[in-house]
Order: structure tokens, then C-alpha cells, then sequence
């Protein structure tokens, strides 16, 4: 069969380590890549190996039956199922009503996918999901018994080498970030190209007498296409968002090394259409956000009557004055699970009083005449006032404050992200402190022109004006343990802030703070690894905003992005893996 006898060891040496084709077949076929790169097979032979082990696994087990294509040289099947339970509470800027600010859930997650490798240096993937959102495969247990849908979250193929890789379709996030940046539930779509110069460096064989290594991950990624044909430049640009990182790893020892990644960013301003997220930052079809200013300015007059040691009335003033009411109406969107619905919410902002005329001093016969004109007595308290206002004519005017249409949701984006981490163990238990630092160099023109904020003080709704923190997000927390076997446990713990306008809240975690921007805070959750497939989970998050009083533009608006002072959030996971 075979007409080297390194060739034959070779494959005695595979078939032993595989110990069965059916539950190994994987393990031997990356025993025969080892064995190619260590020179002991051509990459011919090994391709023999290969073709030889696939005629016996399909003449001899049970699950040889399955017919793949001879291009096939590796399949595996992947999957995981969760179930959830999530409560939410929200505290809203402009106060919701109906109570729709508490939400209790319970929901699934269902995802099933496949990694191909074609030969030696091709290969490609796919994966189907519940639910259709990019940021969530969440499916809420709701409408009785409905039926959900199945949605491809992946698909992609790619060509590697020794040193580097180039992978073309929806895929897995190839970055080195965090949930601050990036939700772990997206996977981008693009060109993704990935150079490891510590192997490029070596010839292309794995660095066995280094402690660094160094990579670079170039993404193209395709965020959003647009009509040619629209009118306005942000209508008709495709969206694209660019990508660059180094990734670089010192390792003092087999237990510590530390990890900085720093990333740049950039979006083209684009009008993102038909968005679906949890809570999608996109004016679609350019609805116009509104905010209304409605005045009312009263004239009044306040009676003062004073009452001489028997209660009679001796005398009195009269003080003209105007009191003026203002109340803000902005439209909210509250969010269910087939769409959200438009409304709109007033709260009275202040109410103000100013004096308007000069006193009037009334004789003891004009005040108890005013006195006797309002219903009071003709006796009071002994040495002692009585006052009463006496309503005018109230003047009403409306001031109704029309935001433009935001035709670029990803104008103004340039970040530069620094996230990293340093592991190390604590005993036997593995522990790393990470962090994530990102900072939006166009932020003062998105917090001015795509978000144009305001303060939503009555009479002048002026704006805020803009605060460094605005533009900078970062994260700073600390994992001990890890879930990977039985009996295995983690803990995570971080602290947050991210300021409105520092990074894309179209792609950050969608679970902290419901992926509103503005906000600060905690979040802590502990792992515990029931079976080597199933693990369970407890999160808890609490979140409340940097600037309390950030109201108007796209922060409480329809497409708000910060509708909120203070968001908490608890989940329950149960977690199986096949």
C-alpha cells in the first residue's frame, strides 16, 4: 500500500494516536498536518494519509454511511443551546408610561454550524441561529406556541498558509477587543487578512524559542449598502468600516504574559437602513425627531391682608406678578418583539415667578372688599396675614424645535481602541486583569452634528456643549478561574463608562445598559461548569449615566441613545454545548 517505510510509520502513528476513526477522525487528521510540517510527510504523502484514513472510516464505521465530497479533508459540527432568564429595569429621562420600563423575559438562543477544511490550505463555514438581530440570537418565549425562524449567521471560505490568512464572508470577530467595543454576539461581514510576523519571521514554522508574538489583523467590512441613485451624499454611500490591529504578546513565563492590541477604527458616513438590533441607532426612512416647548405665562396678582390683635382686618398689599409654566413633550420609542411603537411623553420642567408691577397699599375698606371678593372672612388671625392669588389671563405659546433627519449614522466615527490584558495564575486558578480603553477623534462633531444635543432647559433648549468624557469609553475589570471541564468555575468582574459620543452603538454589547451610550457601570458575573457540556451562568449588571441632565436630540429622542438615568439588568443562563 504505502512504499516508505516513514511513510508507514507514519501512518501506524497516526491510527494509533486517532484510536478509533469514528470519535477521532479530527485528532488523526491534525496529526497528519503536524507530521507534514515537521517534514516526516510530503505534503503528497500526507494527502495519501488522508485519502487512505477517509476510505476506511467510510468501510468501516457506521458513520462512513454520511457521503462527503471528496474535497472534504476535515468537517466539524458545532452547536450550543441557551436558555435565559432576563429581568430589566429602566429609570427614563422623560418618565414612560404604562410601566413598560420593567421587563421580565424568558428566552432561547439556538446556533448550529459547521467549519470545512478543503485540502491543505483552503477552507470555509457556515452557521445557522434563532433570531435574526446581529447583537442577539435571542428568542423570546412569546405569541403562544409560534414557530421561530432560522437565520445564517456565518458563512464564509478562506485561503492560509504558515504565517497568514485571508477569510472573505460573514465570519467570526477576528479582533481582539471587548464587549465595551464590540458585542460578542456580531459577526462581521468582509475581508478580514491576518499576518503573524513572528511565524513570517521563522520561515513559517511555529516559534518554539521566543517569547513574542506579533500580529496584524486588517479588516474591510461591509456595514451597509445604499441606492445609488438616492439624493445626498450619506443616502448613496455604501457603509464600510475599516479596521486595523497589531496584536502583541509577551510571555515571561509558561503562567504570565501580557497582551496590548491597539486598533484604529474609521467608518464611511452612510445611511444605515433597515438595521436590526436590539436597539438600532438609525433614522429610518428619515423620521424627523421633535421636541416641543409648549409656554404658559399667567398674570397674577397676590393678596396680602393683615389682621390687627382682635382679627380685624386693618389693611393689606397687592403684588402683580407672572407665572410661567414650561413643559417639553419628545417623542420615545418603546421596543417589543416584532417592532417598536412611536409615542410621546411630557414632563413640566419648571416653573418660574416674577414680579411684573410695584406693590399696592390698600386702606383697611379696599383690602376687606378684595378679601370679601374671594370668599374670605371678615375676621383673621389675630396679629397674623391671609394670602390669596387672584388668577389672570393666561397666554400660551408653543415652540416646536425640528431636529434634521439623520441620513449618516456613521458620520464622524474615527476611534482608536487600546484594549490588553495581563494573565497570570493565582494557585492553580487562571486569572487575567484586561482592560479597553476607546476614543472617538471626530467625537465633538457626532456629539454636535449627528447627535445634536441639548440641555432641554425651557424657553432656550440651548446647547450643552461638549465634555472630553463625551468622546472617550473605557473598561477596566478582572477574571479568576475558567469553564472548560466539570467542576470548573469564573468569576468576571468590570467597571465601564462610555461617553455618547465615543464609539459605534450599533456595536457594542447590546446586554450591558441595553447598548445605550452615556452610561456607567458594573458588571459582575459568576460561571460554574455543571458537565463538561452544560454551564450555568449568573449575571448582573447596573448601569446610570455620566450626565444626568442630557436630554434631547438623539439621546431621548425616537432613535435615542441615551434615554435613560439608570438601567439594571440581571440574567440567568443555562448553557449546553454539543
Amino acid at each position: 500500500m504505502f512504499k516508505s517505510s516513514p511513510l508507514q510509520f507514519a501512518v501506524a502513528l497516526t491510527l494509533f494516536a486517532a484510536g478509533s476513526l469514528t470519535s477521532h477522525a479530527q485528532d488523526a487528521g491534525a496529526l497528519v498536518d503536524k507530521l507534514v510540517k515537521k517534514g516526516v510527510l510530503s505534503s503528497q504523502e500526507g494527502e495519501e494519509v488522508r485519502a487512505d484514513m477517509m476510505r476506511d472510516f467510510a468501510t468501516q464505521t457506521p458513520a462512513g454511511k454520511i457521503n462527503l465530497n471528496s474535497s472534504i479533508t476535515e468537517l466539524k459540527l458545532y452547536g450550543d443551546l441557551r436558555v435565559r432568564y432576563q429581568y430589566d429595569d429602566r429609570e427614563a429621562q422623560v418618565a414612560a408610561p404604562n410601566h413598560v420600563d420593567q421587563r421580565s423575559r424568558f428566552r432561547y438562543r439556538l446556533r448550529l454550524g459547521a467549519d470545512v477544511a478543503l485540502g491543505e490550505n483552503w477552507f470555509a463555514g457556515f452557521q445557522l441561529q434563532s433570531g435574526q438581530n446581529a447583537d442577539s440570537a435571542n428568542q423570546t418565549f412569546s405569541n403562544g406556541f409560534d414557530n421561530d425562524g432560522i437565520f445564517i449567521s456565518k458563512a464564509f471560505f478562506g485561503f492560509k498558509n504558515d504565517w497568514s490568512s485571508i477569510v472573505v464572508g460573514k465570519q467570526k470577530n477576528p479582533f481582539y477587543t471587548t464587549d465595551m467595543v464590540w458585542d460578542p454576539d456580531i459577526n462581521p461581514a468582509g475581508v478580514v487578512e491576518t499576518i503573524a510576523f513572528h511565524k513570517l519571521f521563522n520561515g513559517g514554522a511555529e516559534v518554539t524559542n521566543s517569547n513574542w508574538e506579533l500580529s496584524l489583523v486588517a479588516g474591510q467590512l461591509f456595514y451597509s449598502d445604499n441606492n445609488e441613485f438616492s439624493i445626498g451624499t450619506d443616502l448613496k454611500t455604501d457603509g464600510y468600516l475599516f479596521v486595523e490591529q497589531l496584536i502583541g504578546t509577551y510571555r515571561f513565563s509558561n503562567d504570565v504574559s501580557v497582551t496590548i492590541a491597539p486598533a484604529y477604527m474609521t467608518f464611511t458616513a452612510s445611511h444605515l437602513v433597515g438595521l436590526r438590533n436590539e436597539s438600532p441607532f438609525s433614522d429610518a426612512n428619515n423620521v424627523l425627531s421633535t421636541t416641543t416647548t409648549q409656554t404658559t405665562a399667567t398674570e397674577r396678582n397676590r393678596l396680602v391682608v393683615n389682621y390687627d390683635a382682635a382679627g380685624n382686618i386693618t389693611g393689606g398689599t397687592l403684588q402683580p406678578f407672572t407665572v410661567t409654566a414650561t413643559q417639553v413633550s419628545s417623542p420615545t420609542t418603546t421596543t417589543v418583539k416584532n417592532g417598536s411603537s412611536t409615542g410621546s411623553t411630557t414632563r413640566t420642567v419648571t416653573t418660574d415667578q416674577v414680579r411684573n408691577g410695584a406693590t399696592v397699599n390698600l386702606t383697611a375698606a379696599q383690602a376687606k372688599a378684595q378679601a370679601a371678593s374671594l370668599g374670605l372672612a371678615a375676621t383673621g388671625p389675630a396679629n397674623g396675614q391671609t394670602q390669596r392669588d387672584i388668577d389672570g389671563v393666561g397666554v400660551t405659546t408653543t415652540n416646536t424645535v425640528t431636529l434634521p433627519a439623520i441620513t449618516g449614522e456613521t458620520r464622524k466615527l474615527s476611534i482608536l481602541t487600546a484594549p490588553g490584558d495581563i494573565s497570570f495564575k493565582i494557585g492553580s486558578l487562571k486569572t487575567k486583569v484586561y482592560w479597553d480603553f476607546a476614543y472617538n477623534l471626530d467625537g465633538a462633531d457626532r456629539f454636535n452634528d449627528i447627535y445634536q444635543l441639548r440641555t432641554g432647559r425651557p424657553g432656550t433648549d440651548a446647547y450643552r456643549g461638549y465634555k472630553t468624557r463625551d468622546g472617550i469609553a473605557w473598561l477596566a475589570g478582572v477574571q479568576v478561574g475558567e469553564t472548560k471541564k466539570k467542576g470548573d468555575w469564573s468569576l468576571n468582574f468590570n467597571y465601564r463608562e462610555s461617553g455618547i459620543a465615543s464609539i459605534d452603538p450599533n456595536l457594542n454589547d447590546s446586554d450591558f445598559a441595553l447598548s445605550e451610550l452615556n452610561t456607567r457601570g458594573f458588571k459582575l458575573s459568576l460561571a460554574y461548569q455543571l458537565a463538561d457540556v452544560v454551564v450555568v451562568n449568573l449575571t448582573g449588571m447596573m448601569a446610570w449615566n455620566l450626565d444626568r441632565n442630557l436630554s434631547g436630540g438623539r439621546a431621548t429622542g425616537s432613535t435615542g441613545v441615551a434615554q435613560d438615568n439608570a438601567i439594571n439588568v440581571v440574567q440567568f443562563d443555562v448553557n449546553v454545548k454539543f
